[in-house]
């Protein structure tokens, strides 16, 4: 979901709940970064994980062509920034990387300030989850500046090697079996990072939520209908459903952007 960044953020969202309010822009975002930043950081791995996806009204993740910017809008990438701009790290599936053209992430001036006052790095860690071990180094270099620290379940010494030597040895964890949300978290926990943000896709987000380690989705429905794409969420099937409790609401007059706290499976 990089790609969704390449939209301005400008525009007048309004609260519908928990208060009716107007938000417009406002240049670091204090009011919006108060809102979703409002969330405990004590979670059951002592940490505040949110994931961050939108769809359009027919479930897809994507428009036609693959990409999550084709389904964004001003309001969405509004909440995005702000989303990234609390993390220590964001999580991605190298899968979905790939797909939207990920960088490495850009410190952004506009919250410099609350991310030092609030003790952070100025730009989050970008973590990569690869059971192959194909990340493409070249398209991560074309923008950013952040670490890069990758987990996978690749075995083949050569790319180890490569993908050590690349990102260096400490930011190369690797699992005998798959990757877990659990092995993750306890390894960015060791790193001092509280805040994590999930960006899917929706493999890796069905992993997550089949752990109970989200704490918070943070979901835009776009008033847009694809009749194609992946959705939200594949892999598990929750029986029963996961329930979500409601935290916030927001919209431009078109997007509607939900808050959900999410009960575990």
């Amino acid at each position: 979901m990089a790609a969704r960044a390449d939209f301005p953020t400008r525009t007048t969202l309004r609260e519908l709940t928990p208060q009716a309010r107007l938000l417009p822009y406002e240049l670091g975002e204090p009011t919006l970064t108060a809102l979703y930043d409002s969330g405990p950081l004590t979670g059951p791995h002592g940490m505040r994980v949110q994931a961050n996806m939108v769809t359009t009204l027919d479930g897809a993740v994507t428009g036609a062509h693959g990409s999550s910017r084709e389904i964004s809008s001003p309001a969405d990438m509004r909440v995005f920034s702000v989303l990234r701009a609390l993390a220590d790290a964001v999580v991605v599936g190298a899968g979905t990387a790939r797909a939207e053209g990920y960088t490495r992430l850009a410190a952004k001036r506009a919250h410099l300030a609350q991310r030092r006052r609030r003790g952070q790095a100025d730009v989050p860690a970008l973590v990569l989850i690869t059971a192959s071990g194909n990340i493409d180094t070249d398209r991560l270099d074309a923008a950013g500046n952040s670490d890069v620290i990758v987990h996978t379940s690749c075995a083949d010494e050569a790319t180890l090697d490569r993908l050590r030597g690349y990102f260096g040895d400490g930011n190369v964890v690797t699992h005998a079996d798959d990757v877990t949300p659990a092995a993750v978290l306890a390894d960015l926990r060791a790193r001092g990072m509280r805040r994590v943000l999930c960006e899917g896709g929706p493999a890796l987000l069905g992993t997550w939520l089949q752990a109970g380690v989200i704490d918070e989705l943070c979901l835009t429905v776009s008033p847009l209908i694809t009749g194609t794409g992946p959705g939200l969420v594949s892999g598990p099937t929750f029986d029963p459903p996961l329930r979500a409790r409601p935290l916030s609401q927001l919209t431009d007059g078109s997007a509607t952007i939900h808050r959900l706290q999410l009960d575990s499976p």
